[in-house]
C-alpha cells in the first residue's frame, strides 16, 4: 500500500480525498489519501516521509513553494510557476502542475475568444497559462492594481483597472477567495464564469451569471485529480487511464455522499 496526501493550510475543506480514495477504490488499488496541514516547510516535510509515501497534492500557500521543492519540474509548472503535484522518483521528487490541464477540462464545450481572469496568485498563473495554451485572449483583474499590472507584463497580456469591465468579458475565470468581491457585485453577466470556489455553490459571483454558463471549482477539482492519478500511476499527463469514465464518476459519486 503506497500513502498519499494533499498538504495546506486551511486543509479541512479539502474534497481532495474523498476524489483520490474513490479513483484509487475503482482502480482496486489500497492505497491511502490523507489531508495533512501545513503552512509552510515543504522541503523539511518530505524528509520526513519513508518510501511508502509515492505522491502529494499541494493547495495554498505551498504551490510556489512545492515547484522549489522539485528536483525535476514540468514545462507547465515552470511557466505557471506553481506546483500542484509532486511525484516520488529514485532521484527525488518531481513537480508538475495539473491545475492548467484541470482549468482546460473544466471549460470543455464553453465558446468564448476572450477571457478575464481575477487574481493574481498562483491559482490565478495557471490560469492564464491555461488559457494562452488555448489561444485566448487574455487579460487580468486584481484586488491589487499594482500586482495585476506586473503578472500582465510578465506574461505580456492585458491589465483591467475595472472590476465590472472584466466581469463583462465573454469568460471569466475567478480565483479570488470566497466572498472578496460579494460587496462589490452589481447587476448580471451574460459571459461564461469558472469560479474556483466550490463550497458553498452557486458562489454570489455564480448568481450574476446564467446558470447554463457557470463552472463550478469542482469541475477543476475533478479533472486536476484525474491529472495527478495519471502522474501517480507513471503517465504522462496527457496519457488516459484506462475507463476514466468510471474513474470521474466515482468521484463524482463520491463527492455527492461527502456533501
Amino acid at each position: 500500500m503506497s500513502k498519499f496526501a494533499v498538504l495546506g493550510s486551511p486543509i479541512s475543506h479539502s474534497k481532495s480525498p474523498e476524489i483520490h480514495s474513490a479513483i484509487f477504490a475503482e482502480l482496486g488499488e489500497k492505497h491511502s489519501y490523507d489531508r495533512i496541514e501545513l503552512e509552510s516547510g515543504v522541503a523539511e516535510f518530505l524528509a520526513t516521509l519513508d518510501e511508502s509515501w509515492q505522491g502529494l497534492s499541494l493547495t495554498m500557500p505551498l504551490k510556489e513553494e512545492a515547484l522549489d521543492v522539485g528536483k525535476r519540474a514540468d514545462f507547465v509548472a515552470i511557466q505557471a510557476q506553481a506546483a500542484n503535484t509532486l511525484v516520488r522518483t529514485d532521484a527525488g521528487w518531481d513537480a508538475y502542475n495539473t491545475d492548467v490541464f484541470g482549468i482546460q477540462q473544466a471549460l470543455i464545450g464553453k465558446k468564448f475568444s476572450s477571457v478575464a481572469v481575477l487574481g493574481t496568485g498562483a491559482t490565478a498563473r495557471s490560469a492564464i497559462v491555461a488559457m494562452l495554451e488555448l489561444g485566448k485572449n487574455v487579460s487580468v483583474w486584481g484586488r491589487s492594481p499594482d500586482k495585476a499590472r506586473k503578472l500582465a507584463e510578465e506574461f505580456e497580456i492585458s491589465a483591467i483597472e475595472k472590476l465590472h469591465t472584466a466581469l463583462s468579458q465573454p469568460a471569466v475565470i475567478s480565483t479570488v477567495v470566497a466572498g472578496a468581491l460579494d460587496t462589490q457585485l452589481k447587476g448580471e453577466y451574460k459571459g461564461v464564469l469558472l469560479d474556483v470556489v466550490y463550497h458553498p455553490w452557486p458562489t454570489k459571483l455564480a448568481l450574476h451569471f446564467p446558470e447554463k454558463n457557470r463552472a463550478s471549482g469542482l469541475e477543476m477539482l475533478l479533472w486536476q485529480a484525474l491529472g495527478q492519478q495519471r502522474l501517480f500511476h507513471g503517465l504522462e499527463i496527457d496519457e488516459q487511464l484506462e475507463n476514466e469514465g468510471k474513474l470521474l464518476l466515482a468521484a463524482r459519486k463520491a463527492l455527492e455522499v461527502a456533501k
